[in-house]
This record gives structure tokens, C-alpha cells and sequence, in this order.
């Protein structure tokens, strides 16, 4: 369906500017036996000046407009335009509304638009984006079916009943906080804490992972240690002793012996499909190695954007790092989604690079950290930035020689994530090309860092069945080589990726679709070259299928390790819920035994444990860091204790000790809501945590800092409802809500 064309807008872009304001709001859930759920949204626009169209990112739904005068068009899964005669009215003081009927039940905010711009003349308008809250009213949030209503809202008197189940006053012991060591021996003396250590450290041989054995005496710290990288396990030793200060300045004297049962201990961020800056990365790699993680999966190449600059081919980051308002075939730069402007040069979440210097920076500075990097440049699915720059490149040069797609290729297929053009094609010579290029420079910038390149993460995930149905050059290469299954066109894709890898003198890693359902033969080309596999769903099995087969199993699971998921049912939380609820207590319970059922040989197998972020939902290193922390210390504590150690409780109080320091570093993180409840006609609240404030409204509207402080009991005398947050540090809890008949 093509867009409604207004033709008296010529020359309106010069008089829009960024002060259009586009305010969003839902009405309401609707179910009806016919029909299912659906929704309506409402964007009221106030532009100063007529437009064409309005645009928005949001997670593909089914979508039409209430007024069948306009239009609505899907421009890119998850990017979407409409247009209207009534824009050519716009002017000051005259706001045009526009409602969409959308398909479903609007269950949770990480699902609401964003990037709302309009477009004049051809071209994108930023706009201001007000998005009104979607817990007003309960049917903003509560869906129903043929058996009743839902509401997965979590009220004041449930959240305060959860509050004192999680409650505690637990801290950690000198020398034990999170990692916990695995040896400590207190001598039962103490001395005055000064301002700075005598460190001496000591290379020793130990076959386990960065082994040491630490004296804690006097203001001297003596370091016998095996690690690659012993001034970052000093430095995180410092902290760990700063942290046991008590409270008239005193430290223990003490013996430490610890090491770590996983050689990797990973955390992957995606910042491919929304960009996070150098500085603010190089901040969340000092978080990671506070907590003695050591790899960063760094997700720099998907479907909507490729992050690196690769200084033999341009067009990766010339068209695969920018993402703006276009319906064209992404000849210049993307297609929008999930955040952005519309502008490709606006500095949004949607566009941004490393530059080879940059990315040098990059991997020194985490190589003092003792995190090593992996990138990730995810082949042959989610490739669609890969595959629209070279597209670029075969147009502007007529080269085609690096083409990752072919003409003629009438294939159907829907991915995970609704694209339908976003894989290279294995029976091609571009592929392979393009990865011969892509790995030697690498392979280069590595070098001019001074750091090693153990491995690139080629991905391997989530390739739909009949992905190449109609590929004439895949039909023929199957047919030539006696394949009888797409499966085996897959297979050949990873064996000549690994191939070319090992021509570079580097390994690969990926998700658990390279490891699994394949051949002896394959097994054992592929196997040798592979350091780590990904399994990321949630069956155990398929772990130990994994590690049974011989590969490097990195426990990955969705339901345990994804913190893009919500950590609630809470409707305003962000998150997925594709996978679950992964609250803060999921990845200290993702041990090797839920994940690798098996005996203790087969779990000795297991290589690593990693923590996924991808970035759907990510426009900020704070919202990061609201995602990881503080999930991540769950994720450290099994990475370097394999079997359990701490209980729920401790493992909470544990984190309670923690916030206080996140909070004085400036880090946002996720806590929990404040209880609400009626006893004896007062108003009582609570919080999970000893610290923080409680900050609550009786007028409906979301409290802020300024809103009245909870100090105790409130009478509940013609009081209809109480909305509450918790504030600790920059940290804001989700709404509380009490209504009160």
C-alpha cells in the first residue's frame, strides 16, 4: 500500500524544527470473542508547520488506522509510517491526532513506540517524544481472553509482602564479598587501613584458573598468582580489601587462596542493533572486571547495524552504521528501527561506529582490565547490515564480486525477528571473500593494539528452514555436492567460515546452532577450530548435547542469562518476555547442573558461562546498566563458583551491600518496588533494601524525588489511591500502586 502523496507540503521542511512535540499514549486494552485482543494508540501531534507523514519504531504488530482516510505502511519490520490529508493542516496551536488500531494486548512499555519523527519534503523532522505512562488506568495494562481477565501488575500489598520475604540484614565477611573467594584464614589481628598498599606480586605455576594465594598483613598484600593478567586481579583484590574496611578503619589480617572454576566468564553486549559510545563502554568493561568477568562478547554485526570500522570496505559503516528515515533499498544508510530520529547523522543510539583507533583504544583499555574481546559479526542470518553495505558497494563500483545475495534468488522466509532479507547466501564466492577481508583486518587492528585475537564470533543463529528454497546457485550446489538437507548448506557455510579463520590463525566461536545436528564429519572439522558455543535456549539438553559432542559449552540460556529480559511482571519495567522473568536471583541459580544435566565428567566440560544484553530496548549506558546490575553479580558468583555457595538470602544481602557503591560511582540499577498496604485504616510502605527513600502521590500522578518522603504510617482518610517509587542514588524503582475502595 502506498502512501497517501500531499503535494502542497514542497518547502515545508524549512519551517519544522525540533521543538515538534509527537505525545503517545495507549486507551486501552480491548478483547472481544471475534477478534482477540488489540489496542489503540494515540499520537497527538503539534507540529508548527504542515508535514507529510508521521514515523515510528515499535515491535512489529498487525496495525491499521482508525480514520480509513489515512494511510499506514510498514516501512522496515518495526518501522512504520503514516500519512494523512489532515497534516497539511498542522500549524501552531493546531494539533492533529492520529489513532492506530493495533493488534494483541499491551502488556509491557519496552513494547510502546519510539523514535516518533515527522517527515517534510522527503525528509525526517525530529520531534520531541512524550510518552504518557501506561499504568494510569488498569486497562491500560490488563488484557483479557475467553477465560477472564490478566493483570500481571504487581500492587502495593503483593510487592510489600515480597519486600519482607527478601529482606536482609546479611553482609559478607572480610575478603568475601561477591565473587565469593574460596579460601579465607583470618589470623584474628587486625590493623589501621592506610591509604595505600605495598604490593608485591609473585608468578606461580597452578592449573587452575587465575589462581592466587594473597597475605593481607600490615599495608603489605604479597600476590602469588598464575594469571595473564595479574595487575587487573591485583587491582580487584584492592577492592575487594577496601570494601572489608570495618567501621573504625580496621582490616584483618588475613591468607586468601581463591581461583576461578570457569575459564570464561563472559558478558555479551550488543551494540549493533542500538550503539553505546566508546567512553561508556569503556565504563561497563570496568564493571565487568570489578566482578572478575574476563570476556566481553562484544555484538558489533547484525541485522541493524554494523559497528567496526573494516578500513577495506567502507560501506560497512558508511551505510551498516547509520540508520534513518529512507523507502528506498537502504542505498545510503538503513532503514530505521527501534530508536533514532530519522536523521542517519543525528548522534542517536541508532548510528555511531568504531573507528579503527577508536576500537584500539578499546581493546587496550580492556586488556589492562584483563577482559579479553571477542567480536561478533553474526553470519549467515542476521546480516542484513552486512548485506545492504555491500549491495552499496556492488551499485556504486559494479564490482560484484563481494555481493553476499544474487539476483533471481525468489526465496520466502521469515526470521525470528520478521525480516525476510537478512541472509547471506553459502553457495556464493562473496561470502567468503567478505570474511577473508573482515578476518584479516582484524586481525590487523588486533596487531596494531598489541593484544591477541583468540577468536571471532561468526554467530550461526536463528537461519529459518527453507531459507534458500529459491536460490538457483543454492539448489545447484547442493545438487553438486550431494546435500539432501538446507541443514547441510548451513554446515558448509560454517566449515568454509572456519577455514578461512584458520588461515588467519584465529579460532571461531557461535551460537549453539554450529554444534548442534550435524555430522561426525563436520563435527570433527569444525570441533578443533571452535572456542566457544553459545547455548541459549532453555533446555538443558541441548548443553549437554554440546558439551557431549566435544565443543566449548558457554552456558547462555535465555531463561537464566538474558538480561534483556524483564526482571517483573510490573507493566512500566523494561524488558523482553520472549524468554521469562530473569530477576536479579536467575543467574546465581544457573548451575551446571540445571544447565548441563549429566554426570561430573560431562560438566567438566563446560568451558564458560556468559550474560547476554541485547539491545532492543537499550538507548543508554544507564539503561545498561539497569539491565546488568544487579543481575551481573549472580552471573559472576557462578562463574567463578560453578556448584552453589550462597543462599537467596545472603546472596541478596550481599547485593544490598553493593548499591551503596553503584550509587556513589553515579550507576543506575535495578531496584525493586516499594510495598503498600492498609492496616488499620494507615498507609504503610516498605523496600527490599535498608537504603533508599520512598516517595509517594495520593493524586494519581507518578511520584518524583520532590513528592512527599515516607517516614511512617499515613492516614488513609479519603485517600483513593497511593503510587509509590523507591529513589537510591540515581537509581528509581517502577511505580507502586494501592487503590483503596
Amino acid at each position: 500500500m502506498k502512501l497517501l502523496a500531499v503535494a502542497a507540503l514542497t518547502g515545508a521542511t524549512a519551517s519544522l524544527h525540533a521543538e515538534n512535540t509527537i505525545t503517545w499514549e495507549t486507551l486501552g486494552n480491548n478483547y472481544s470473542a471475534e477478534n482477540g485482543n488489540s489496542y489503540v494508540q494515540r499520537f497527538v501531534i503539534e507540529a508548527d508547520a504542515p508535514f507529510e507523514r508521521l514515523a515510528f519504531c515499535q515491535f512489529k504488530r498487525g496495525m491499521h488506522p482508525a480514520d480509513p482516510a489515512d494511510t499506514l505502511i510498514e516501512i522496515l519490520p518495526g518501522y512504520f509510517a503514516v500519512a494523512s490529508e489532515r497534516f497539511a493542516q498542522a500549524a501552531p496551536g493546531k494539533p492533529v491526532v492520529v489513532d492506530v488500531l493495533t493488534d494483541g494486548a499491551l502488556r509491557n512499555i519496552s513494547f510502546i513506540p519510539d523514535g516518533m519523527h515527522l517527515v517534510a519534503g522527503g525528509k525526517a523532522v525530529s520531534a520531541r517524544n512524550v510518552r504518557k505512562p501506561i499504568s494510569s488506568w488498569p486497562a491500560q495494562y490488563q488484557y483479557a481472553n475467553e477465560n477472564g481477565v490478566n493483570d500481571r501488575m504487581i500492587y502495593g500489598p503483593e510487592a510489600f509482602a515480597i519486600n519482607d520475604s527478601l529482606r536482609s540484614a546479611w553482609r559478607p565477611a572480610a575478603y568475601m564479598q561477591i565473587p565469593t573467594s574460596k579460601k579465607v584464614k583470618l589470623s584474628g589481628k587486625t590493623f589501621d587501613c592506610p591509604e595505600s598498599f605495598q604490593v608485591k606480586t609473585v608468578k606461580v605455576k597452578d592449573k587452575r584458573h587465575d589462581y592466587y594465594r594473597a597475605r593481607i598483613d600490615g599495608g603489605r598484600l604479597t600476590v602469588y598468582t598464575n594469571s595473564q593478567y595479574p595487575e587487573a586481579l591485583t587491582a580487584r583484590l584492592l577492592q575487594r580489601i577496601e570494601s572489608s574496611v570495618d567501621a573504625y578503619g580496621k582490616l584483618p589480617v588475613a591468607d586468601i587462596e581463591d581461583w576461578a572454576d570457569l575459564p570464561y566468564r563472559g558478558l555479551m553486549i550488543d551494540v549493533a542493533r542500538n550503539f553505546t559510545s566508546l567512553d561508556d563502554m569503556k565504563s561497563l568493561i570496568s564493571l565487568m572486571a570489578a566482578y572478575g568477568l574476563n570476556v566481553l562478547h562484544f555484538h558489533v554485526g547484525d541485522d541493524e547495524g554494523w559497528r567496526v570500522e573494516i578500513p577495506e570496505l567502507p560501506e560497512l559503516t558508511e551505510v551498516g552504521a547509520r540508520r534513518g528515515y529512507t523507502e528506498s533499498d537502504d542505498a545510503d544508510f538503513l532503514k530505521g528501527i527501534y530508536s533514532g530520529n530519522g536523521n542517519p547523522d543525528a548522534e542517536t543510539p541508532a548510528n555511531g561506529f568504531y573507528s579503527v583507533d577508536e576500537y584500539i583504544e578499546l581493546l587496550q583499555f580492556a586488556d589492562r582490565m584483563g577482559v579479553e574481546v571477542i567480536p561478533e559479526f553474526d553470519s549467515p542470518g542476521h546480516s542484513r547490515a552486512a548485506i545492504r553495505a555491500m549491495e552499496a558497494r556492488y551499485r556504486r563500483s559494479g564490482d560484484a564480486s563481494l555481493r553476499l545475495i544474487h539476483d533471481g534468488d525468489s526465496s520466502r522466509y521469515t526470521t525470528a525477528q520478521d525480516f525476510h532479507d537478512n541472509l547471506m547466501n553459502p553457495a556464493l564466492d562473496g561470502p567468503y571473500k567478505f570474511w577473508d577481508i573482515v578476518m584479516g583486518s582484524l586481525v590487523n587492528t588486533y596487531a596494531k593494539a598489541g593484544v591477541p585475537l583468540r577468536a571471532i564470533h561468526i554467530g550461526g543463529d536463528e537461519v529459518p528452514a527453507h531459507a534458500w528454497d529459491g536460490s538457483e546457485a543454492a539448489n545447484r550446489l547442493m545438487a553438486d555436492k550431494g546435500m539432501t538437507h538446507q541443514r547441510n548448506l548451513y554446515a558448509y557455510f560454517v566449515e568454509r567460515v572456519a577455514e578461512i579463520a584458520a588461515k588467519h590463525k584465529v579460532k571461531i566461536a557461535g551460537w549453539q546452532e554450529i554444534a548442534l545436528e550435524h555430522s561426525p564429519e563436520y563435527n570433527a572439522t569444525v570441533q578443533p577450530q571452535v572456542v566457544a558455543v553459545n547455548c541459549w535456549t532453555n533446555a538443558g539438553k541441548f548443553g549437554k548435547q554440546i558439551a557431549e559432542q566435544g565443543f566449548p559449552l558457554i552456558l547462555s540460556n535465555v531463561d537464566y542469562l538474558y538480561f534483556d529480559q524483564t526482571p517483573t511482571t510490573h507493566p512500566e519495567e523494561q524488558g523482553l518476555t520472549w524468554g521469562g522473568i530473569v530477576d536479579e536471583f536467575r543467574p546465581l541459580h544457573a548451575t551446571v547442573e540445571r544447565l548441563c544435566p549429566g554426570d561430573a565428567a560431562l560438566q567438566a566440560k563446560v568451558a564458560g558461562i556468559s550474560g547476554q544484553l541485547f539491545a532492543e530496548t537499550v538507548r543508554s549506558r544507564a539503561m545498561i546498566e539497569r539491565y546488568i546490575l544487579p543481575r551481573m553479580l549472580g552471573l559472576a558468583e557462578r562463574a567463578h563458583n560453578v556448584r552453589p555457595t550462597l543462599s537467596d538470602s545472603e546472596y541478596f544481602g550481599a547485593l544490598s551491600g553493593e548499591m551503596d557503591g553503584w550509587a556513589a560511582d553515579g550507576r543506575d540499577f535495578y531496584v525493586r518496588q516499594p510495598g503498600i498496604r492498609l492496616s488499620d485504616g494507615k498507609i504503610e510502605m516498605n523496600s527490599a533494601y535498608s537504603k533508599g527513600s520512598i516517595h509517594y502521590t495520593f493524586d494519581g500522578s507518578e511520584p518524583v524525588a520532590t513528592s512527599p518522603l515516607y517516614t511512617g504510617p499515613v492516614s488513609a482518610a479519603g485517600v483513593k489511591q497511593v503510587r509509590a517509587r523507591l529513589f537510591y542514588g540515581p537509581a528509581a524503582s517502577v511505580t507502586s500502586i494501592l487503590y483503596i475502595d
